[in-house]
């Protein structure tokens, strides 16, 4: 109940108990610049130097969190338009006299990767170990990188970062009983868990529409692992508190690969093949077998409408799902109302809600963010 405004697209209702994410990431920010700003010139204090590589985390940390921001609170990455799309206020120091003006789309994306390109030359640390995966590596820095650029459309350098980490990236299989559910952070498949993406306190009352539930089909295996039929509807019950913390794992590369190859020409039959790859893993073999058939005879369009399901199929509350749906087609969204003033809700098409306003608590403290 406590996100039932965001459940209504009712952004800065007066009565909202939980509000968007803004504070906690300049916070993170804040921090990160610190660390910019001081760790070069801190003594050294270990027989291991590692300054350089938490300098490199530091500007890879603050890279995300203005991805993130960006990504929340301005339009979608459009090469036409970004120069003069409204962005974000970007923070790259520590001055509290500074004015937080937003900067276009196109500047916050240029400090983004300056920070990662910064980050490239520093790195000491290939991969984190397990225990330390909420802390950046090259290897998933890399895998940001890549994020970023599918979300921009740079479908070449999205799918050359990618193929880059296949060799190194393991998927779960579900066809075998003790395999490890690929998003809690002891799984193989896991790269980086930064991220509490919810707690246990909320799962019990998250649900998912029956028209949802009809992109899994008979032979899936994952509705099993992921929601319980309750009444008309389907709760979610992946995840369990703190295990459920994911940043990056091997699924998602696997999909940037195969979507960004299937925008690159004559690299249609390596798409088909990076999304079968992760199909035989979450499918049994005989939903496999007729899926595979079906995948090789899509052309391009088909396939790219596959690897979208597939993503919504696979992320499943793993903070993956509106950022692919504003940044791809933005389709009229309709739903039950569970506030019961109107038999349902509407988000409109075509950009219309697909760009959260700033949080009250933010232009309330810097009127800035009116202009």
């Amino acid at each position: 109940s406590s996100y039932i405004n965001i459940a209504l697209w009712n952004d800065n209702a007066s009565n909202s108990l939980v509000s968007y994410p803004w504070g906690d990431l300049y916070k993170t920010i804040f921090y990160a610049n610190s660390v910019i700003a001081d760790v070069m010139s801190a003594e050294i204090d270990t027989q291991d130097d590692s300054r350089e590589q938490v300098m490199a985390e530091a500007l890879t940390l603050r890279a995300f969190m203005h991805f993130e921001l960006l990504n929340l609170y301005a339009k979608t990455y459009n090469a036409n338009t970004a120069s003069s799309d409204r962005g974000i206020p970007v923070a790259t120091s520590i001055d509290i006299e500074q004015r937080y003006v937003p900067s276009t789309v196109e500047k916050v994306y240029e400090q983004i990767l300056s920070d990662i390109e910064e980050a490239k030359s520093l790195w000491k640390v290939e991969e984190q170990p397990e225990g330390t995966k909420y802390r950046f590596s090259k290897k998933t820095a890399l895998a940001l990188e890549a994020r970023i650029r599918l979300y921009r459309s740079e479908w070449e350098q999205a799918l050359s970062l990618a193929e880059e980490l296949i060799p190194t990236c393991v998927l779960e299989d579900f066809n075998d009983p003790q395999a490890t559910l690929p998003y809690v952070t002891s799984s193989k498949e896991s790269l980086m868990n930064l991220e509490k993406i919810v707690g246990s306190s909320d799962v019990r009352d998250l649900y998912v529409l029956p028209e949802y539930m009809s992109k899994y089909k008979d032979g899936d295996l994952r509705p099993a692992k992921f929601f319980v039929k309750d009444g008309e509807y389907y709760k979610l019950v992946k995840g369990n508190g703190d295990n459920l913390k994911v940043s990056f794992r091997g699924a998602e590369i696997y999909l940037i690969s195969a979507e960004a190859a299937a925008h690159v020409d004559g690299k249609l039959d390596l798409a088909k093949n990076r999304l079968k790859a992760l199909m035989e893993k979450r499918l049994t073999p005989e939903l496999y077998a007729e899926k595979s058939v079906e995948i090789n005879s899509m052309n391009q369009q088909q396939l790219l409408e596959e690897v979208a399901d597939e993503r919504a199929r696979e992320f499943v509350i793993e903070g993956h799902r509106w950022f692919d749906l504003r940044r791809t087609t933005q389709p009229e969204i309709v739903k039950p109302n569970p506030s019961g003033n109107t038999s349902t809700i509407t988000l409109g098409s075509g950009g219309v809600g697909y760009v959260i306003p700033f949080p009250t608590v933010a232009t309330e403290s810097n009127p800035n963010l009116h202009n």
